[in-house]
């Protein structure tokens, strides 16, 4: 990059010390204030991070002058709001996923950005991996032949009653914050799916425990995918085609290696690697597009966000997952 951008933090959580550490490894990335809810968490980030300026106030970060773009590290359930208002006071946005709590949310937040021709963009980092984008590829030119199925799993326990991920009020359940990676999966490899259908069980709030499903792709290749709050998984994916596998090793969603395996021969197994440099590929991206003068990415596109909306929406609909600003 040889543009400077001049990044405001919103939230102070591990996600946003995530983001404030590869923006610090990234040329031509600024970070010049933080926010927080209470002023002392945000002297706190601004200290670690040799932030300039700390505001104990999100209305205070939006208005600084001193920041192009926000990235929004809160919960779900507040990103409509956050991002919304930052668009508003002429700040372009990275927006953590999910990206709403709904595909109404999302809309309206694409709306926004669309009226005050500002950047916005889903902080979905997994689109941006490059071992993502060579399976793809590789997919493409038939590496494995016809794609019968992908199969993803993201189960890890989560049991703190009082935390976001159980709490209705916050838009919890496993969906939204990690059963999002196994949809995207099959999503960013097969395209959008034509139809899903999905079981699961609720907690005693109403939010989904453990889910699970299955997509059908326009070709007919099918993506399951399974998540839960209750227990751990393997965190891998799978790929099956006509002519081999290819097993992607764990986390899957920010994977540093996968192995191809051909049909019917063990001569030929491929292990392929690929290092990355975690949230730094998407807010790479963002700088460079705002930089050619776009206010969408042409990767995580909004019309990719709202259908993955949608998507979760209907999934949610299937088993019984509504929270109390739907209703």
């Amino acid at each position: 990059m040889t543009t400077t951008l001049r990044w405001g933090i919103a939230s102070t959580g591990q996600i946003s010390t995530s983001m404030a550490t590869a923006l610090a490894a990234i040329d031509g990335a600024v970070v010049s204030a933080v926010g927080s809810r209470t002023q002392a968490a945000a002297d706190a980030f601004a200290a670690q991070f040799d932030i300039p300026h700390s505001h104990g106030s999100y209305d205070e970060l939006w208005a600084d002058d001193d920041v192009d773009i926000i990235y929004v590290g809160s919960p779900h359930s507040e990103h409509h709001a956050m991002t919304t208002a930052a668009l508003e006071a002429g700040r372009h946005v990275l927006c953590e996923k999910a990206f709403a709590i709904n595909a109404a949310e999302a809309s309206e937040m694409i709306d926004t950005a669309r009226r005050h021709d500002r950047f916005l963009m889903e902080a979905m980092w997994s689109w941006f991996m490059p071992a993502w984008h060579d399976l793809r590829s590789r997919l493409a030119d038939g590496v494995i032949g016809r794609v019968v199925t992908v199969d993803a799993n993201f189960c890890i326990p989560v049991h703190d009653p009082d935390g976001r991920h159980r709490r209705p009020d916050l838009a919890g359940g496993a969906l939204l914050d990690l059963g999002i990676y196994p949809l995207s999966l099959g999503r960013f490899l097969l395209g959008e799916p034509t139809d899903v259908r999905a079981l699961g069980t609720l907690t005693e709030h109403a939010v989904d425990a453990t889910l699970g499903g299955v997509m059908r792709h326009a070709d007919g290749a099918v993506t399951t995918f399974r998540t839960s709050l209750d227990a751990m998984s393997r965190l891998d994916a799978t790929i099956v085609g006509t002519d081999g596998s290819i097993t992607i090793d764990a986390p899957f969603w920010c994977p540093t290696s996968f192995t191809i395996r051909p049909a019917g021969s063990t001569d030929d197994i491929e292990r392929v690697e690929h290092p990355h440099r975690g949230l730094a590929h998407e807010a790479e991206h963002a700088m460079a597009r705002i930089a050619a003068g776009a206010i969408e990415s042409d990767v995580q596109t909004w019309a990719a966000t709202l259908a993955n909306m949608e998507l979760m929406d209907e999934i949610r609909r299937q088993v019984g997952v509504v929270y109390p600003d739907e209703r």
